[in-house]
C-alpha cells in the first residue's frame, strides 16, 4: 500500500512517481488471436454446416476435460436466460448448440417474455473490440448468429416465444408492498421454483443487455439458488457473470459464490467506454460510458478471500468451474463453459470441483498463483 504524503518520509514527487510506476508496470499487452485464427470460428462453422453432432461433442468434452461422458438419448431440458435488449450472439448460439447436440431441449426465458434482439455488432465481422482493437466476430460466428437472428429459420422461430421470467417467478416485494405481500410472494415463488425443477441446468447469456435487463432482476436469483442447491450446473457468460454472482442467501445476504473462483472480463480487457451502450438492432445506441465497477472487482468482492478471480488474458478460451457454478470470460467462452457443464452432468463426478479451461485443449485444476483475491 502506498502511504499518503503526510505519513511518508518520501517527497510528494517520489510518492507520485511510485504510483505512476506501479500502474505502468501492471499494464499487460498480451497478443489476442484474430477472429479468423481463433479456434471458436471453426467450431461455429461446423455448427453452421450441421457437423457438430453428438459423437463430435463427446470427443470435445474428452479433449478439454479428460472426462468420458455417457449421455442418454433424451437427457432432459436446459434453461437459457437471455437479456431482452442486446444479447451477444455467440454467447447464446455456441452454448445452445452444445446442449442441443447432446439431445437436450433448451427453453429460452427473457425478462418480459418478448423476443430478445441481438447486439448488432455481434453479427458484424468488421467490429473491432474496444479493449483490443481487434476483430472479434469470425465468419462462422456471424453466420450462426444470423441464423438465430432470422425469425423464419428453425433457430430463429425458437426465439419468437420465450418464457416470461417476471411472470413466472415473482420479484422480491419492496417495503411499499407491506406484510400482506409476504404469503402471496412465498406461494407464487414456490410454484415457480417447483416448475423449475424440471431443468437439468441453466446458462445466463451476456452482452450489454445483461447489465440493463438482468443485473438488478430479483426474479432470477431464486432460480440460480434452486439449481445450485440441487447440484445442477449454473453457467454464466461474459456480463452474464454479474447476474450470477449477485445471487445471495436471502437471510444472511452472503453471495452464493462466496469462497468460489470465477472468471469474467479482467480489468485489463473490460470496456472503459461503451460497456453500457444501449444496444439497438444493427449497432449501438446511446453511450452511457463504462460500467461503475469492473467485472473483475465485482467477482473479487462477491467471492471473498477464500475465492477469487482467474483470467489469462489473450488465451483462446477462458472458462472456470467451481462446484455447480461455471463462469465464462467473454464472447467465445460459452463453448468451453457448456463442455464443462456436460462433464458435470454426465461425467460421473470425474471433473474436479475446481477446473479451468484456458486453451484450445485440456484444462487443469487452478493453482494458488492463478487466483487473484480481493485486496491482492
Amino acid at each position: 500500500m502506498v502511504q499518503t504524503a503526510t505519513q511518508s518520509s518520501d517527497s510528494p514527487e517520489a510518492v507520485a512517481a511510485a504510483i505512476a510506476d506501479s500502474h505502468a508496470t501492471a499494464v499487460e499487452f498480451p497478443t489476442m488471436l484474430m477472429a479468423q485464427d481463433a479456434p471458436v470460428g471453426s467450431i461455429a462453422q461446423r455448427m453452421v454446416d450441421g457437423l457438430f453432432d453428438k459423437p463430435f461433442l463427446v470427443s470435445e468434452i474428452a479433449r478439454f476435460t479428460g472426462v468420458s461422458v455417457d449421455i442418454p438419448a433424451q437427457p432432459g431440458k436446459i434453461l437459457a436466460v437471455i437479456p431482452q435488449h442486446g444479447y451477444w450472439c455467440s454467447e447464446l448460439t455456441l452454448t445452445d448448440q452444445v446442449f442441443r447436440a447432446a439431445g437436450y431441449d433448451v427453453d429460452y426465458v427473457t425478462p418480459r417474455g418478448e423476443r430478445p434482439f441481438a447486439f448488432g455488432v455481434s453479427l458484424d465481422t468488421t467490429f473491432r473490440d474496444q479493449a483490443w482493437n481487434a476483430p472479434q466476430v469470425s465468419t462462422g460466428e456471424a453466420a450462426l448468429g444470423a441464423r438465430y437472428n432470422d425469425r423464419t429459420t428453425t433457430e430463429g422461430q425458437r426465439l419468437n416465444a420465450p418464457r416470461n421470467l417476471d411472470a413466472w417467478l415473482p420479484a422480491t416485494p419492496r417495503p411499499q408492498h407491506g406484510e400482506a405481500s409476504r404469503e402471496p410472494f412465498r406461494r407464487t415463488l414456490f410454484e415457480g421454483l417447483r416448475d423449475a425443477t424440471q431443468y437439468a441446468g441453466m446458462f445466463i447469456v451476456g452482452g450489454a443487455g445483461a447489465y440493463m435487463d438482468l443485473g438488478g432482476n430479483t426474479s432470477v436469483r431464486p432460480l440460480i439458488a434452486l439449481l445450485a442447491a440441487l447440484g445442477r450446473p449454473v453457467a454464466a457468460i461474459c456480463y452474464g457473470v454479474q447476474v450470477l454472482i449477485q445471487a445471495t442467501d436471502p437471510r444472511t445476504k452472503v453471495p452464493l459464490v462466496w469462497g468460489r473462483v470465477a472468471t469474467g472480463h479482467s480489468e485489463q480487457d473490460d470496456y472503459t467506454d461503451g460497456t453500457t451502450d444501449v444496444p439497438s438492432e444493427g449497432g449501438y445506441g446511446p453511450n452511457y460510458g463504462s460500467a461503475p465497477i469492473t467485472l473483475e472487482q465485482m467477482i473479487k468482492q462477491y467471492t471473498g478471500p477464500q475465492g477469487g478471480f482467474i483470467s489469462r488474458n489473450g488465451s483462446p478460451y477462458m472458462a472456470v468451474a467451481d462446484g455447480p457454478f461455471i463462469t465464462a470470460r467473454t464472447t467465445p467462452d460459452g463453448y468451453p463453459a457448456a463442455l464443462l457443464a456436460m462433464a458435470r452432468l454426465h461425467g460421473a463426478s470425474q471433473l474436479p470441483a475446481r477446473y479451468v479451461i484456458d486453451a484450445d485443449g485440456r484444462g487443469h485444476q487452478p493453482g494458488a498463483a492463478e487466483i487473484r483475491h480481493g485486496g491482492a
